[in-house]
């Protein structure tokens, strides 16, 4: 029976070849997408997801809630980690973690490597593959752990467990032993790193390891038992209470607003699958909702393909009435029909299926290329995926193909013998056309406003000016205090270089991936006062083009600014108090500056938090410079990024982390938006194209049914343009309801967006008109086409056989 089916479906399918291709068609390329944003959201929800006891790892954070709002902190001062494990029982393993780069030499050969100090804990808490060693590696406090690629690009081999390796410190080189090769990690790991150094080796350590005020590295924490977030800061409170007690009484004086528990200051716990995606502000801090998005965007799509294929499944019953009805005269069951009807259906959509997945891997090389993904078909053949996607498919072909199956084989034998049978399914088939085209025109709608907030971001004016900015990462081996003057001198020269300086953070981010954020707290005048903090060098001002609005710039013929001034926002000036009054005011941070200068407020975060106080610094002993900032005049970008890239390799031959410009730099901030974007324009894209396709072959089996209809009103005197018109009205009706239910939905969804950003434009009318007016026109366009070729046909041909 079923082979009789299938060849009877083969049939049917080769004798409607046209709606046949459409039906294809339509599946095809919905299965496609969906399986491209299924794979790229499974990506996104496994990240970190390899760790064994991932549920007993978590990062620490803390939260209070001053007047400004809640805010969220995951950087921790040095002594915190070994305190709280003292103080918790509930704690198995702890490790500090910190972000650099250093230079590694062997030989000849030298490498810049992404180091992280961290604790001996650190291997026992993630378990990481080691191709060579053991989790105890870390134990000897001179040891270092490798990665199998720095192994293998500085000695040859992963086999050099014991072998020394040389560290770059400053103008010194210090030996460290290998204790362990690391396997390279896997692409969906939030966390990176080519060495692992102890934490105690840090640079800075020894001037910070009493010091609860300096916060710069993060802590992770493995549990005895599962992470309990609300358990763990209630068991932290006593912990909070003796090391925050200064802090949490400053903002209790100042207005803050303490937690369900009377707390000012509490400890918690981000779960490590949370780790890559959140909406706190700490960890990677991606949007969580984009993996959904993704997922709502390839079951829309396979909606919108599947609702084409019920309406013209349905539209087309008329020409099976009577083969229906002559099988069900011959014996034929409901269920029997239902199954060859459905046969048929399955035999469309795996064929789809085929041509779906073919598709997919032919544009999978140019989707990994332009979403800067890894993706592989492979990876739908993992157990959970393959369920998943037959689990889909299934369910695709009992939705597309066995509802109308159904209908189709319960229609009335006599009515069916007759040819006057019909299937009354207007309202299902209109519901599901006005479906389709809502969630066309909330895509596009979502597309104009994504698109605009971005063009928003690329152009807003950021209190500096990004361009003909080049920034150099100077990376470890070098002083960078003498190398900066060393540049300054190299490049001293040349009449298209106006400005160098540098600064220990970047703007934005540049080649080298880091993004680092530096906080100072401090008692002022009675009240705490909180400021972002970035050490500077001479000419930062005029280097990137910030306004002074009162007081002088840090001036070389004053030395006390070395050590004893500092310049401040307008945001810190307000904080202080009376902005007028900030001039000449000391602070209580290291070395208590005087406040010499206000700058206008500039963006040194991206716009999604709004500008927060700042202070500037030229005090060495603070930080250390990490960049070094090159304004050029000219003409051709390319060339003069290459001069300064030569220039800086003679004043640092280890250089080996490129030179980039800050406007490249500022747009890299938001990549997971660009992503998202270019997510939904194509899910845009290929919802209006599949909507179309149906619409179009909806018009076309309507055409069909009134081809005589058409004949008369020609022959009566009606013009193509009027018949054009009566056979569009209510397919545009369609539409027009469409947009009623899309607009309300799509305002909420974008406005929803819109928060996550704290400089955004304001929703206006004309986004979501022109979403509605470009789907009309595409959908009037669509059913024009085929019904003024029926208008202009000879109405003798229609009318002949009557």
């Amino acid at each position: 029976m079923i082979k009789n089916h299938i060849k009877i479906a083969w049939r049917n399918i080769r004798k409607s070849k046209v709606l046949s291709g459409i039906h294809i068609f339509g599946l095809s390329f919905a299965i496609a997408t969906a399986t491209l944003l299924y794979l790229t959201a499974m990506f996104e929800l496994s990240f970190d997801n390899f760790y064994p006891d991932r549920e007993r790892i978590g990062l620490a954070y803390t939260t209070s809630e001053p007047q400004e709002g809640i805010t969220h902190s995951a950087t921790m001062p040095a002594p915190f980690a070994t305190a709280l494990k003292s103080e918790l029982p509930g704690i198995e393993l702890i490790s500090r973690y910190y972000n650099t780069s250093v230079i590694l030499r062997h030989g000849d050969k030298q490498i810049a490597s992404n180091n992280k100090y961290v604790d001996a804990d650190f291997l026992s808490i993630f378990s990481f593959p080691l191709l060579q060693g053991n989790s105890k590696a870390l134990e000897d406090l001179n040891g270092i752990v490798l990665d199998g690629t720095i192994a293998n690009n500085l000695f040859g081999t992963t086999d050099v467990v014991g072998e020394q390796v040389e560290i770059s410190r400053g103008e010194r080189w210090i030996l460290r032993t290998i204790t362990a090769v690391a396997e390279p990690l896997p692409s969906n790991s939030s966390l990176t790193f080519t060495s692992l150094q102890r934490f105690e080796q840090k640079t800075d350590y020894q001037n910070h390891i009493d010091d609860w005020e300096h916060e710069d590295h993060s802590v992770f924490v493995k549990m005895t038992n599962k992470i309990n977030d609300a358990a763990f800061t209630q068991q932290t409170k006593s912990f909070i209470d003796l090391y925050y007690k200064d802090n949490s009484n400053m903002l209790k004086r100042d207005g803050a607003k303490a937690d369900k528990n009377g707390a000012y200051i509490s400890l918690h716990l981000l779960p490590m699958d949370q780790y890559n995606r959140n909406d706190l502000g700490v960890g990677q801090a991606k949007s969580a909702l984009f993996p959904w998005i993704l997922l709502i965007i390839a079951a829309l799509i396979l909606f919108i393909a599947c609702s084409n294929f019920i309406n013209l499944s349905l539209a087309n019953s008329i020409t099976r009435t009577k083969v229906i009805g002559t099988r069900k005269t011959l014996g034929g069951s409901t269920a029997q029909l239902t199954g060859q009807l459905w046969t048929e259906s399955l035999v469309l959509c795996v064929i789809a299926l085929i041509i779906g997945l073919g598709l997919a891997a032919v544009l999978l090389p140019e989707y990994n290329a332009a979403m800067h993904a890894q993706l592989s078909l492979l990876q739908l053949f993992s157990p959970i995926n393959l369920l998943f996607f037959l689990l889909m498919f299934v369910m695709l072909t009992l939705f597309a193909g066995g509802y109308p199956a159904w209908r189709l084989a319960r229609t009335n034998i006599i009515h069916s013998l007759k040819g006057t049978a019909t299937i009354k399914a207007g309202g299902l088939r209109n519901s599901l056309t006005v479906v389709q085209f809502a969630i066309a025109i909330v895509l596009i709608t979502a597309t104009i406003v994504i698109s605009t907030q971005l063009h928003y971001i690329s152009e807003r004016p950021l209190g500096f000016n990004k361009s003909e900015v080049i920034s150099i990462p100077i990376g470890d081996g070098v002083d960078p205090e003498s190398t900066l003057q060393k540049m300054r001198a190299k490049l001293a020269s040349q009449p298209w270089v106006q400005g160098v300086s540098a600064s220990d953070m970047n703007m934005g981010i540049g080649r080298d991936g880091n993004k680092a954020n530096s906080r100072f707290g401090f008692d002022y005048e009675g009240k705490q006062i909180s400021t972002n903090f970035m050490r500077v060098d001479y000419d930062y001002l005029k280097t990137l083009h910030i306004k002074l609005i009162a007081g002088r710039d840090f001036d070389r013929s004053f030395s006390s600014d070395d050590t004893a001034a500092v310049l401040i926002n307008k945001q810190m000036a307000v904080q202080l108090g009376d902005p007028e009054k900030a001039l000449g005011k000391t602070l209580s941070i290291d070395g208590n500056p005087q406040v010499i200068g206000i700058i206008d407020d500039f963006n040194f975060q991206d716009l999604r938090s709004k500008i927060a106080p700042l202070t500037l610094s030229i005090n060495p002993r603070i930080f250390t410079l990490e960049y070094i900032f090159v304004r050029v005049k000219t003409s051709n970008l390319h060339e003069t990024l290459t001069q300064v890239e030569n220039a800086w390799k003679e004043v640092n031959p280890k250089a080996d982390i490129a030179a980039s410009y800050l406007d490249e730099n500022t747009q890299n901030m938001y990549k997971d938006e660009k992503r998202f974007a270019k997510v939904i324009i194509g899910g845009a894209s290929v919802a209006i194209a599949i909507s179309c396709l149906g619409l179009f072959a909806l018009a076309l089996l309507t055409i069909n049914q009134r081809v005589k209809e058409i004949g008369i009103r020609k022959v009566l005197g009606s013009s193509v343009s009027g018949i054009v018109m009566l056979l569009s009205k209510d397919f545009v009706k369609l539409v027009g309801l469409a947009f009623v239910l899309a607009a309300p939905l799509s305002w909420w969804m974008m406005n929803e967006w819109l928060r996550n950003f704290a400089y955004r434009i304001d929703l206006a009318w004309w986004m979501f008109a022109l979403a509605g007016v470009a789907t009309a026109i595409t959908a009037l366009l669509t059913v024009s086409f085929k019904a003024a070729q029926a208008a202009r046909a000879n109405p003798v041909n229609s009318l002949r056989d009557e």
